[in-house]
């Protein structure tokens, strides 16, 4: 889900944007995320994101010169000169609220999603290498999945064999997005089974 929104949103803004992908099948170990880092810039690599939680890629593009984004945490002093943004998780109202219901006798098993309209997800501070204008651009669409007028997987959109998914203006359900196992039309690459 995360590779297909970044690509979607990247394309919209670069038609020619290349999409690289790199399993590490962890969400922390430094030497394999830093591993991947370097082969990505090896092969031309200019911005990297990542969906690991170390801040090794980031090392790598501060010390290679490419750009690149943070996950979970504000990854900004860890490579101040590259990094553009971080997602930041923000999931300590929610772990508190369910602790306290447990304490309160009150828990029961439920399932959520939650994200920016719920502020559990947040971004770190803009990198002044982005210019106003994209900073400005970034902040309105930041807002409007806060206010729900717009959602990130909005039709038309295909899936990677050029088969239909999301017809013009319609939105992919929570479900599909929870378990999402296909990359959208535009990205090169497999998806591991």
């Amino acid at each position: 889900m995360g590779i297909n929104a970044a690509y979607i949103h990247a394309k919209k803004v670069n038609p020619d944007v290349d999409f690289r992908v790199v399993w590490a099948y962890t969400w922390f170990d430094p030497a394999q995320e830093a591993a991947a880092a370097e082969a990505l810039i090896e092969q031309g690599c200019d911005i990297l994101m990542q969906h690991t939680d170390s801040t090794a890629p980031l090392t790598v593009c501060q010390q290679r010169g490419a750009l690149g984004f943070g996950q979970a945490s504000d990854m900004q002093h860890f490579a101040p000169d590259v990094c553009l943004t971080s997602i930041v998780d923000n999931w300590a109202p929610y772990y508190i609220e369910r602790i306290q219901a447990k304490l309160d006798g009150t828990w029961t098993a439920d399932n959520v999603w939650l994200g920016i309209p719920e502020d559990a997800v947040a971004f770190g501070p803009f990198n002044d290498r982005i210019p106003a204008e994209v900073q400005a651009e970034a902040n309105a669409l930041i807002e409007s999945i806060r206010d729900r007028s717009y959602h990130p997987f909005t039709g038309p959109l295909n899936k990677q064999d050029g088969t239909p998914w999301l017809a013009a203006g319609e939105v992919s359900d929570d479900g599909t997005l929870l378990g999402m196992n296909f990359y959208v039309e535009g990205i090169q690459g497999e998806i591991p089974s």
